[in-house]
């Protein structure tokens, strides 16, 4: 029975079936707060992933907030792992008020281990009435769910047999949050029911993958289409049928690779699963780079109209200034300190003098004394950091104190209360906890492999964790912790330790630099001010810096559709003019965006082992290279644009750069795009820089040989002409 307002009900015990007489009248939530996984370990050792901050507000305000706008009229949170803090948090939250959208009641699943498991919980207990959401903890969304639920109403009156609406979201190859869990959904195009689904390896592990299915599962279907460019979040409208189906197939355990794909494959059920599509913000924080990547993106408002200024937790104030900065009230700031675009600081924090904050997050009560630098990193609440230290693309958890002249490098994750001595460098990818780690809450690894009590056992004895007393310092606390992956050495668990920390930056992926949409098909709608907003001198300044910052990410983004979509060329040109004189840049920005948006492209057909790097240049350059004969007209022109491709195939990343900037400029030149006289005059002034050095070895061997050809040439035609007049 669920509980009253005001009061959030442990339910330990079954519920009651005694309501069915109104299941249509209610829509009630099934919230997953347990993600069964160690991808945020050592942090979820002291606190459930539900409730880590997120651009300074938990988790789960996200989840709740979606599921209150959504219509639900009852909601149920599934706790296993750290379930006395979630009832804790939750009695204490505005949803237990007694004008709360919506019931909430905890159900205590300590036993559960995985989804399956929890779902078979809920069956015993009988709670379910009627259809109802199924979500985690960790969906960030601003999802139109009316018309996913009218999508559902609909096919469910159609087809007697629908059990399940998965409700997905397109993405593009250069969405960062699709990058964690790819997979394949085989639809009937006519009315998207699900055929089939099928997990695909990552591009990085270098498997082949291929879609193997019983061709009895396409009888009567007249056409199909394959999808792998859809976000999974795992938001599905259940039916009631789902429980029993867990509780009769006690081998299911993951709600996609063994639940959907079992309904599916069965001569015995005969279920139906359809898949709703959707164009609006969605993804979950199920990992470091998804973290990341949703960080940023809430930051720059992807999310609207759930935006951080909506203040989503009582006691917050923040107000919003252009570049998307975000301040709380009570704020001090050192007058020469510089806060950057992308940041957000709360409430009761202190930045001194000469530090520098940039697309960042900083938590309430912070300390953070002068000439410190941190960029793309987040800062939660009560945490020190003393003068002159350097932090990047880190997570410095609340409580922590970092001494002076110490330096975060790229990826590290320090614990709950670590305190790190001065003078320290903390090497890329470390993970420090206060206390040891010792044991792994879960048998399931984060590649979705099962384990045994006994394998478990044998992990545990390995595990146990030394004190760092080498990083933190003598007078620092804190251990190493070191993932469930350091002893296995496949290639699937490789490769879900290296995707599981921040090192693993987003741009090496070929994916947008600062937000996982801005390839999205989504148009971008351009936010510099609000009605809340304050103009500031720095505004003033960095204007300029912010509007050709808008325009390239546009203009990647319209080039990669285009490229996507396989757009005309007229068509292509035509919106990246219109999008110039909108934003009154200049062509050499347009140039710098189609450069690089074309490299992306080749990178990506790389790294997916889509074609080899020469067939992946002559493909994009040889059909988008035409793009450049409407956006450079003279010598000089053409020369800058060898200089972008120059320095931005040296920043791509690319196994083989050298390789790759040959057969760019080899290929613009059988395209009679570029000609000798302007590559003699780019290759006399090119850059000197040493690190170009490699970059420019086969183009110089390159451009040796046409000038011998030239020569040759000339003297084969002064010959001729000799010849004629003997």
């Amino acid at each position: 029975m669920p509980p009253r307002k005001g009061k959030v009900a442990n339910k330990s015990a079954n519920g009651g079936k005694g309501n069915e007489a109104v299941q249509d009248e209610r829509l009630q939530a099934i919230v997953m707060t347990d993600s069964f996984q160690t991808r945020f370990m050592p942090l979820t050792s002291v606190m459930p992933r539900c409730l880590l901050p997120l651009a300074n507000v938990p988790l789960i305000e996200y989840t709740l907030e979606f599921l209150a706008k959504a219509g639900a009229s009852e909601v149920y949170l599934v706790c296993a792992s750290h379930a006395d803090q979630v009832n804790e948090y939750l009695e204490n939250s505005k949803w237990n008020l007694p004008w709360s959208p919506f019931k909430v009641s905890t159900i205590m699943s300590l036993e559960s281990r995985s989804v399956g498991d929890a779902m078979r919980d809920i069956d015993n207990r009988g709670i379910i009435t009627g259809d109802f959401i199924l979500v985690s903890g960790d969906l960030v969304t601003n999802m139109e769910f009316d018309k996913a639920l009218e999508f559902h109403r609909k096919k469910k009156a159609e087809d007697k047999d629908h059990i399940v609406t998965m409700c997905l979201s397109k993405a593009t190859q250069f969405f960062r949050t699709r990058s964690h869990e790819p997979a394949a959904f085989i639809l009937d195009k006519s009315n998207d029911k699900c055929l089939y689904y099928q997990d695909i390896p990552f591009a990085s592990s270098k498997k082949k993958s291929s879609v193997a299915i019983d061709p009895e599962l396409l009888e009567d279907v007249d056409e199909f289409v394959i999808r792998n460019d859809l976000i999974d979040c795992h938001v599905d409208i259940c039916s009631p049928h789902v429980p029993p189906i867990f509780q009769e197939n006690f081998d299911y355990q993951f709600l996609r690779r063994d639940f959907v794909k079992g309904v599916l494959s069965s001569d015995l059920l005969k279920k139906s699963i359809y898949a709703y599509i959707t164009d609006d913000y969605a993804a979950r924080a199920e990992s470091w780079q998804t973290y990341d990547a949703i960080s940023q993106d809430f930051i720059a408002r992807w999310c609207y109209p759930l935006v951080l200024n909506s203040n989503l937790l009582e006691d917050q104030t923040y107000s919003y200034e252009s570049q998307h900065i975000y301040k709380e009230r009570d704020v001090v700031l050192a007058q020469s300190c510089k806060i950057g675009k992308h940041t957000a600081i709360g409430s009761g924090s202190k930045i001194g003098e000469g530090t520098f904050i940039e697309n960042s997050v900083i938590g309430k009560n912070c300390q953070i004394g002068e000439n410190i630098i941190i960029k793309n990193s987040y800062i939660w609440d009560d945490s020190v950091i003393l003068d002159n230290s350097m932090i990047e693309h880190s997570i410095v958890a609340s409580g922590v104190k970092i001494g002076r002249n110490v330096t975060l490098e790229d990826g590290c994750v320090i614990g709950f209360n670590v305190t790190v001595d001065d003078g320290k460098t903390i090497p890329n990818g470390t993970r420090i906890s206060e206390l040891p780690v010792q044991k792994m809450p879960s048998p399931f690894l984060d590649d979705g492999s099962y384990t045994d009590e006994e394998d478990i056992s044998d992990r545990e004895q390995k595990h146990l964790i030394e004190p760092a007393t080498d990083l933190v310092g003598e007078g620092g606390t804190g251990y190493i912790y070191e993932s469930d992956y350091s002893d296995i050495d496949d290639e699937d668990s490789i490769l879900d330790r290296v995707t599981n920390t921040l090192t693993y930056r987003i741009e090496n992926l070929y994916f947008s630099d600062d937000s996982t949409s801005s390839a999205s098909t989504k148009h971008r709608k351009r936010r510099t001010m609000s009605t809340t907003s304050m103009t500031t001198d720095r505004e003033a300044e960095d204007g300029l810096e912010e509007e050709d910052e808008d325009f390239e990410k546009e203009a990647i983004a319209t080039v990669e559709r285009a490229m996507e979509n396989n757009h005309d060329l007229d068509t292509a040109l035509l919106e990246l003019n219109t999008l110039r004189m909108s934003m009154n840049v200049t062509y050499h920005e347009v140039r710098s965006a189609t450069v690089a948006a074309l490299l992306r492209r080749v990178y990506h057909f790389i790294a997916t082992q889509t074609l080899g790097p020469k067939d992946a240049v002559a493909k994009v350059f040889g059909q988008w290279g035409m793009l450049f004969k409407r956006q450079a007209f003279d010598a000089d022109e053409f020369v800058d644009l060898m200089d972008l491709i120059l320095e931005k195939v040296s920043k791509q990343n690319f196994e083989k750069p050298e390789f790759i900037l040959f057969s760019a400029l080899n290929c613009l030149y059988d395209r009679d795009i570029l000609d000798e006289d302007v590559i003699y005059q780019w290759w006399d002034g090119v850059s000197q820089d040493p690190e170009l050095e490699k970059v420019k070895t086969l183009t110089a061997k390159w451009v040796e040989w046409l000038k011998n050809a030239d020569e040759e040439s000339e003297e084969e035609e002064s010959d001729e002409s000799e010849s004629d007049e003997n």
